[in-house]
């Protein structure tokens, strides 16, 4: 046998790199949802050690630009929308210009990992996306284990969690489903195409009952929307993606009319009943949507929620023992956050991002299961962070990015199916 050439050599180590890190992955999930975005930058060294890499990241900018691609005009959107973010830093008043690395950093980096999965051969195209799929099933599973056992794993690894009815450990097993929920649906893409229908059902089903039993409401709730999108999905594929990308670029820009919430309303109507946290993300909400239009056009600036929570009002939720303030250290809505902090500047540039992703989705011809795959997650993705995310959370961006990942691997491992 010939020896291996030194290309050769790269990918077979890179090969070995990535099953390693899929190896982890439910560990990170269920040990530290914070690890999820150092994982992503350990899974993107593969792309950067190529050349072909850079070729195609620099090309698209300097090797003739044509705004008239989807493709190209989608990133010159998120660069601006990053270059944003820095400026504005100039007059928050917490004046943090590196913020835009909370942001910047996740897009390079899961852009890496979604070249590399799209720009794959056979062979790694077919174990890749089989050891995703695996590693999703799994961490789910450690998490459903988890929650049943009131974090067993947890509580036998220091360090030991102290708090009142240990609710560190809660939150960050809760957190672990968020960070693996988007994923599950490519993953049980790859699973469908793998071993059939009902195993790809199998692994939604696990993540279902992992975040039913891990306490934080908002991941049931971004699961089960994910599933209904995935079936319209699965039974209108091409209208599917219209729909999504259209009903994303709606809400962006209808989320400030929360301002209106009658908050008196809801507390006396659903006091007692809903939980003191729903209700208090009404109150959130109400007072976010209230101060956009003083910050038009060009907002407060980046992280100014944080330093608005230090001077923020009080207010009664029913429920809670203790008044709340109506700014925690973000809005719990990623949409607002952007109004709020970033104004028009910033929700134009995610407009346009948006809007350029579904035109180069609609230009791929997708089968069913990757499209519902796709839609599930996106459908996932935009409850959560409609519902509790932060623009600066870069875990909750590795999420998404791992979950393009997934989507990514699920396409090739579709081309190569077809091609045999």
């Amino acid at each position: 046998m010939a020896p291996l050439t030194l290309r050769q050599q790269r990918d077979r180590a890179s090969l070995y790199w990535l099953f390693g890190l899929f190896v982890l992955l439910p560990l990170t999930a269920v040990f530290g949802h914070r690890g999820i975005a150092p994982w992503l930058l350990l899974a993107s060294l593969p792309a950067f050690a190529r050349g072909d890499f850079w070729q195609s990241a620099f090309g698209q900018l300097f090797d003739k630009p044509d705004i008239k691609k989807p493709f190209f005009a989608g990133l010159v959107a998120i660069i601006i929308f990053c270059g944003w973010v820095f400026v504005s830093g100039f007059w928050s008043p917490k004046a943090q210009p590196s913020l835009i690395l909370n942001v910047l950093a996740p897009v390079l980096v899961g852009g890496s990992v979604v070249w590399f999965s799209l720009n794959l051969p056979r062979v790694w195209a077919y174990r890749l996306s089989a050891a995703f799929s695996l590693s999703i099933a799994a961490g789910v599973t450690v998490l459903l284990f988890e929650g049943v056992t009131d974090g067993f794993l947890r509580s036998v690894l220091p360090p030991k969690d102290l708090t009142p009815g240990g609710w560190r450990d809660v939150t960050a097993l809760g957190r672990g489903v968020t960070s693996l929920a988007p994923a599950l649906f490519p993953a049980a893409a790859i699973a469908a195409m793998l071993r059939g229908k009902w195993i790809g059902v199998g692994i939604i089903a696990v993540g279902l009952l992992a975040a039913s039993s891990n306490l934080v409401t908002a991941n049931a709730g971004a699961i089960m929307v994910g599933v209904v999108a995935a079936a319209l999905a699965l039974m209108a594929p091409n209208r599917a993606v219209t729909i999504a990308g259209w009903t994303i670029l709606i809400v962006l820009f209808l989320t400030p009319l929360l301002a209106f919430l009658p908050v008196e309303y809801i507390f006396q109507k659903f006091g007692g009943v809903a939980p003191a946290s729903w209700l208090h993300r009404v109150a959130i909400w109400q007072a976010a949507g209230a101060q956009i239009p003083d910050g038009l056009p060009f907002g407060y600036g980046a992280d100014y929620a944080r330093i608005w929570k230090e001077t923020a009002a009080t207010v009664a939720v029913p429920g809670a023992p203790f008044e709340l303030s109506i700014m925690p250290t973000h809005p719990h809505n990623v949409i607002l956050q952007v109004w709020l902090e970033l104004g028009l500047p910033g929700v134009i540039a995610i407009a346009a991002f948006i809007f350029f992703g579904l035109r180069i989705l609609r230009q791929v011809s997708l089968p069913p299961v990757i499209t519902a795959g796709l839609i599930g997650a996106l459908a996932a993705i935009m409850v959560s962070m409609l519902i509790e995310g932060s623009i600066w959370q870069v875990w909750r961006h590795a999420a998404i990015a791992l979950a393009a990942m997934g989507v990514a691997l699920s396409y090739s491992l579709y081309r190569i199916r077809t091609a045999s």
